[in-house]
């Protein structure tokens, strides 16, 4: 998006299918066969067959999101940890949060229609409102256990449970609660779900196989035989009095056909916990940890509806025009030919655990790892064959260049080199026994290893002699990126360090992280993301000076990255495989203001590119919520909202501007105060077209506005900040510039973004 200072990148799960984070519940909305299920990373996944098929929605936030609610086929609300609270109203389109008044975590929430819902957490906090979530009213609940399910008959009549037994029930809506026990007996089990199939039938289920049943709308509860099961129950639904089901911990799922009275055991076909479940009107949908999503047609078997391995991916190559390749444990390789859109294995031969891949043009790839293994491919990865390596050590990284000459590292200071495309590799002394992680080479000369313990080795002459460089940590740094003097690095404790003269001196960066950064990716000049621990991905658009932490979406570790022809991939733990096409944005943003006209504040803004934009939400922040006000369809390129709703107060907005994937970004912030009216504005540039230095007269600045140079992909070159004074004159350098091209001046300023084209031609 150009101009944009601070963006959510476009991060999308390619691998497993759907997605590999935990999920938590899934509901869905009737027989209509539309439902939603939620989980780790601010993760929502939508089905509109029944759970056949799923894609990921953007909820915008990355809290673990722990239940979900579909009343009908375009509103749900989510809910999760820090009191998050979600709906849509838009099928999934766009997601907004409403203010739950709490930042304690929420468990479950239950809708009895699109107006009354209640949802309960921790410490027995339960909340209710009446209209839609408008406003949520915190109710009493006597108790201080964690409250972990609830679920309303109607409008009055409704149960909660929870830690140490708890079982309240309301017969007003859930402003009042009435402690509730277990007949045959003092238990202590923590519930965890509660689920009545009408007025008077209802079952809780918990830990060590706990289920209970009521028989008269919640008043007294009795225990049912759960025919020796100890596994801790999380979820279970009922179609009808007599037939229901029950999941949980390592893949246990259980069928009942008298009411509960007993249980059968089901083939899962998984190990992992089970933590959702929901009825679909024609089927039945559980979802678990690391993705699983099971659905069976028939209440008897269960198939497994995520594809894809999810074994530990450790490296990825990509290869122009859309060719990319993903290795790791198990000896596992991916390959795909659409860009990411869709992943095949490959067979490798091996089991051996691989860290490294690289290819040449495509068709020659070699990855290494464990125990010195090499493997080389000249077909794409279509049939690969072992290549001796001469040692039995870690090979962590491996480097090709077109040129044919490639270098691997590895532990106890390995150095491998090849001048033949990798078809044979031999030794070259480091002068070092640290383990050696990253390595990058500018040309067959000029290249940089990394490694435990602060290690930075350059050599000038291919590797015959390597020079020891500035040792400033005792991080373990695993990637380098070189680029003439240029160079950037990563490690532990979100390690990140630059140099400007060909590594003589390096300083650190502050990146905003303490995770382990693995990997670094290069997609355009002064443009890096770095990719580490718990699905961080930190990038900056100034070589480094400032950087934004992405929301990735993912709860795993991500152990690699890379870009080619404009698509970025990122891998890591159990499968995970993220694309992101937003090289350059879809977007361009060229001007955006806010003014106050009468008793209104008018926005506008101006596009060009839009390039498969379905529309801006417009958004206003308020008590410190951004809550959307208003949503413009594309197509216009000059369009124009007002907000006569707005106090006299300041305010401040901001553009969702939504893709047709259902994916979205963000522009900058305008803000209008109570009698500020921005002035109007105009940029010169002379001379134009420019073969060096130019001038910039300026008129209508403001103190401590910037402006911004950009390139035509939005990545910011350098900035300049203004005076107050009218008329301004800036002088720009024609050696600041990176060469021939279109570059766009940005002025940003509080209440307004105005863009200017100019050409620089040498």
């Amino acid at each position: 998006m150009l101009a944009s200072m601070s963006v959510n990148a476009q991060w999308r799960w390619s691998h497993p299918v759907p997605q590999a984070n935990d999920l938590w519940s899934v509901s869905f909305a009737g027989t209509t066969g539309s439902g939603w299920a939620v989980g780790a990373a601010g993760i929502i996944i939508k089905s509109t067959d029944g759970g056949t098929s799923w894609s990921v929605q953007e909820s915008g936030r990355e809290d673990i999101l722990r239940g979900i609610c579909a009343v009908n086929i375009s509103r749900a609300w989510a809910v999760g940890d820090n009191g998050v609270v979600l709906t849509t109203t838009t099928g999934g389109a766009s997601w907004y949060t409403q203010n739950s008044t709490t930042t304690a975590g929420i468990n479950t929430i239950y809708a009895n229609s699109v107006s009354q819902l209640w949802f309960v957490g921790d410490a027995g906090m339960l909340h209710s409102t009446t209209n839609g979530g408008l406003t949520w009213v915190q109710r009493s609940t006597g108790t201080t256990n964690n409250l972990n399910g609830v679920h309303f008959t109607d409008a009055l009549n409704g149960v909660a449970v929870g830690a140490a037994a708890t079982i309240l029930q309301s017969t007003d809506g859930g402003v009042s609660w009435s402690p509730r026990s277990v007949s045959h007996g003092m238990m202590y089990a923590n519930l965890i779900d509660v689920f009545f199939v009408d007025a008077q039938f209802g079952w809780a289920v918990g830990g060590a196989g706990t289920v209970i049943r009521t028989t008269n709308g919640g008043q007294t509860w009795s225990r049912m035989n759960n025919n020796g099961t100890t596994a801790d129950l999380n979820k279970v639904r009922f179609a009808d009095r007599q037939n229901g089901w029950a999941v949980g911990e390592g893949g246990a799922v259980y069928r009942s056909t008298n009411g509960g009275m007993n249980w059968t055991q089901l083939s899962s076909g998984t190990t992992n916990g089970l933590e959702g479940l929901s009825l679909t009107g024609s089927g039945i949908v559980a979802v678990g940890l690391i993705g699983d999503i099971l659905s069976s047609s028939n209440g008897s078997s269960f198939g497994m509806v995520t594809s894809g391995p999810r074994a530990s991916l450790n490296a990825v190559s990509a290869a122009v025009p859309s060719s990319a390749w993903a290795v790791g444990s198990d000896g596992i390789i991916l390959h795909s030919a659409n860009g990411g859109s869709s992943w095949q294995q490959q067979n490798s031969g091996t089991t051996t655990s691989l860290f490294g891949v690289d290819n040449i043009g495509g068709h020659t790839v070699v990855t290494c790892g464990n125990g010195g293994i090499l493997l080389r491919s000249t077909n794409g990865g279509q049939s690969w064959q072992s290549v001796a390596s001469g040692t039995t050590v870690s090979l962590n990284a491996v480097e090709l260049l077109d040129s044919g000459t490639g270098y691997i590292v590895g532990s106890s200071g390995r150095i491998l080199k090849t001048t033949n495309s990798g078809a044979g590799w031999y030794p070259v002394a480091s002068g070092t026994l640290e383990s050696l992680f990253g390595v990058h080479f500018t040309d067959d000369q000029h290249g940089t290893v990394v490694g435990s313990n602060g290690t930075v080795f350059s050599t000038t002459n291919g590797g015959f002699t390597w020079t020891h460089q500035q040792s400033w940590t005792q991080d373990a740094l695993f990637h380098v990126i070189r680029e003439g003097n240029l160079g950037m690095l990563c490690g532990d404790d979100g390690t990140v360090s630059r140099t400007t003269d060909g590594g003589i001196s390096w300083s650190d960066c502050i990146t905003g992280t303490t995770a382990a950064l693995f990997r670094l990716t290069h997609p355009s000049p002064g443009e890096y993301a770095a990719v580490g621990e718990n699905g961080v991905i930190m990038r900056t658009s100034d070589f480094g000076l400032t950087w934004v932490r992405e929301m990735s979406h993912d709860m795993h570790t991500l152990f690699s990255a890379d870009a080619h022809g404009g698509t970025v991939y990122a891998v890591g733990e159990y499968g995970s495989i993220l694309r992101n096409t937003s090289y350059p944005y879809p977007v361009d943003l060229l001007a955006f203001s806010a003014i106050r006209d009468g008793g209104c504040i008018r926005l506008r803004w101006e596009t060009e590119n839009e390039t498969s934009l379905y529309g801006f939400a417009i958004e206003r922040r308020i008590d410190g919520t951004w809550k959307e006000r208003g949503f413009s369809e594309s197509g216009s390129r000059h369009y124009e909202w007002n907000d006569c709703a707005a106090d006299e107060a300041e305010n401040t907005y901001r553009l969702r501007m939504i893709d047709l994937d259902g994916t979205w970004e963000y522009s900058p912030t305008v803000t209008v105060t109570g009698s500020a009216i921005p002035q109007p504005v105009s940029m010169e540039c002379y001379p134009q077209p420019s073969s060096g230095d130019l001038t910039v007269l300026i008129h209508g600045a403001k103190s401590m506005e910037i402006l911004h140079v950009c390139d035509m992909s939005g990545r910011r070159l350098f900035s300049v900040r203004l005076s107050d004074r009218d008329g301004e004159l800036v002088h720009l350098k024609g050696e600041l510039f990176q060469g021939a091209g279109t570059y766009v001046l940005v002025l940003e300023g509080q209440s307004r973004l105005h863009t200017q084209k100019i050409t620089v031609l040498r």
